[in-house]
């Protein structure tokens, strides 16, 4: 696929720069780390499983020059995302860019289990690690997913914590330009995550239009990083080429402002729910899209 002359400039600008990638050792993580180590990029790789270093090494034998380095750890440990941070650092100089890519999504639903495990382990890694990191950063690229816009069943943990992932990117508009917070929210892709769980393989939509490419996602992300247009943006990702500036938090800030402003409670309860059920709508279409 032949780069257009906007990403060339990404490419060009990414030179040098050192950039935290979280859940780096598979999926977006691993392919955006590979990316970047070919445009010249400095990568902290940080992942919980130790194979992180099998693969840092294996980019840097590709690229001829030690683009990468490693931190084995668990970002729902607040002390590790220092330390991460405090690693990049000392190998690299400085911080440019954090990616908070890590995420898990829950096995089964949230009502069959007997305590709350997994629901902490979901919050603290899809939600709380990204916030703390976004906290100790420039710029910032979080990965939230198209589970955060359309309800699914029996996945409401994982589905609620990307979509506070989302409000939480929304928010932090403000800080531009100082901090720039940006997000992407693909559709289902082909990851060891989507692959080895059943919840999400049984969502119809993934029966009906397949998955996603790990390559189209990872290319958003870097547009989403690189892209100083962007702040307090989520990049909804089609299924064909386009990646689009999702605005239901813009109307819905707006109309929310304007029905506390004129006490009209009653008519925000019927238009919020006419707001979300057409936005659900144009988000499949959306996703659906060829082009």
């Amino acid at each position: 696929m032949v780069n257009s002359p906007s990403f060339e400039r990404y490419i060009d600008s990414l030179r040098d720069k050192v950039v935290i990638v979280t859940g780096a050792a598979s999926g977006f993580g691993k392919r955006l780390s590979e990316q970047l180590a070919d445009y010249q990029a400095k990568v902290m790789m940080v992942d919980i499983h130790p194979n992180v270093k099998l693969i840092s090494d294996e980019i840097n034998t590709s690229v001829g020059t030690t683009a990468t380095a490693c931190v084995t750890c668990d970002v729902c440990d607040a002390s590790s995302i220092q330390g991460f941070f405090d690693k990049t650092i000392e190998l690299f100089g400085h911080i440019d860019v954090v990616v908070n890519n890590a995420g898990i999504a829950n096995e089964c639903s949230l009502f069959s289990q007997s305590d709350d495990v997994e629901l902490d382990r979901i919050l603290n890694i899809n939600l709380r690690a990204p916030m703390i990191a976004t906290r100790i950063a420039g710029v910032v690229v979080n990965t939230a997913s198209v589970g955060g816009l359309l309800p699914i069943s029996l996945m409401e943990s994982y589905g609620t914590t990307k979509a506070g992932l989302i409000f939480f990117t929304t928010s932090c508009r403000g800080l531009a330009p100082t901090v720039r917070v940006n997000a992407v929210a693909p559709y289902f892709a082909d990851t060891s995550l989507v692959a080895h769980n059943r919840l999400v393989n049984a969502y119809p939509l993934i029966r009906q239009i397949g998955l996603m490419s790990t390559d189209k996602v990872v290319k958003t992300m870097i547009k989403a990083m690189c892209d100083e247009t962007l702040a307090g943006d989520t990049l909804l990702i089609s299924m064909g080429n386009r990646a689009l500036k999702l605005g239901f938090y813009d109307k819905l800030t707006a109309d929310v402002t304007s029905y506390i402003a004129s006490g009209t409670v009653n008519k925000y309860a019927g238009s919020i729910y006419t707001a979300f059920a057409s936005s659900l709508d144009y988000i499949i279409k959306l996703i659906r899209s060829p082009n």
